[in-house]
């Protein structure tokens, strides 16, 4: 697919300071630089990668519509709209670098069209800066310091091949806490959590079923998939099973992915005075804690002898 609309701006300041986006004619080699970035970008759909959505009341599928769609003044009215969005969400975050900012179209022979949003991080200095005022951003500018393809941290593409599982592929590589979602919440994007995140969640809600329950927990998890859908198999087995995990799907958000070897590697880790005691799943009956005196007295039951083992 070739690009058929590009526009380029730079955020510097942690998001005080902007050059608005303008419409830039693409060089062959800056042009290669972009579509690389893109392919990378879509290769994020393997299995467990991040699913997205445009979030409730999101008018970002409009937007990207009117990019496709409507004139180059239009175009570039969209591509400021979300510079300034996303501007507006790095000044409430305390650490954030200066990027340059990409809103690509690419269109094939079809009439099918991409559409992706490129937040490539870069300190960027005055001199630099100062150079691209003298007309359309141009990316040699920034040779240096712009993320190699596949190393940028941020960034959207629509439509997603994965439809309708998921509308928007979405980079995003710190995807925990709420102040590190401001990408996200510029552009009206829910986007699912790290596998591991939510494998981590669906453990402690195993954990929080009666013991006599948790191996048909476990067992319901089968193959893993989209937290939700496993989420469902499990209730279908244990009536009693109503996590309210985010990453589970709980509260209205995106569920996460939970892996195939879920019920073979999952552990479960107890921690007391700084002593921790990490079990697999599938056995965490087999630890006992109770109150004794002043303290607590813990049980670990086992068919071998405890011994030491070197340290990993």
């Amino acid at each position: 697919m070739t690009i058929s609309r590009c526009a380029l701006a730079v955020i510097t300041e942690r998001g005080k300071k902007v050059v608005e986006p303008t419409i830039s004619d693409l060089d062959e080699a800056e042009e290669d630089f972009l579509e690389r970035h893109v392919s990378e970008l879509r290769l994020q759909t393997r299995v467990g990668d991040a699913r997205g959505r445009f979030a409730t009341g999101s008018g970002l599928l409009a937007e990207i519509e009117l990019g496709v769609s409507g004139s180059d003044d239009q175009f570039i009215e969209v591509a400021k709209a979300m510079v300034a969005r996303l501007a507006a969400a790095m000044q409430k975050v305390h650490a954030t670098s200066s990027c340059v900012v990409a809103l690509v179209v690419q269109a094939s022979v079809t009439g099918s069209a991409h559409v992706s949003l490129l937040k490539l991080d870069a300190e960027i200095e005055a001199a630099q800066l100062e150079q691209t005022k003298e007309g359309a951003i141009k990316l040699h500018v920034f040779d240096d310091l712009l993320p190699s393809p596949g190393e940028i941290q941020k960034g959207f593409s629509w439509p997603d091949p994965r439809a309708p599982e998921s509308e928007l592929v979405v980079l995003d590589k710190v995807r925990h806490g709420s102040a590190t979602k401001y990408f996200q919440t510029a552009f009206g994007i829910d986007a699912s959590p790290r596998p591991k995140d939510t494998e981590d969640a669906l453990v402690r809600e195993i954990l929080d079923l009666p013991s006599a329950e948790r191996a048909a927990a476990i067992q319901a998890v089968g193959e893993g998939g989209p937290a939700d859908g496993v989420v469902d198999r499990i209730r279908s087995s244990v009536a009693s099973f109503d996590p309210g995990s985010e990453e589970l799907g709980g509260q209205g958000r995106m569920a996460g992915f939970v892996r195939p070897g879920f019920s073979a590697t999952a552990r479960a880790t107890f921690e007391a005075d700084g002593i921790e005691i990490s079990v697999p799943l599938s056995k965490a009956d087999a630890i006992e804690s109770h109150p004794e005196g002043t303290g607590y007295v813990t049980v670990i039951r086992t068919s071998t002898p405890l011994r030491a083992v070197p340290r990993r």
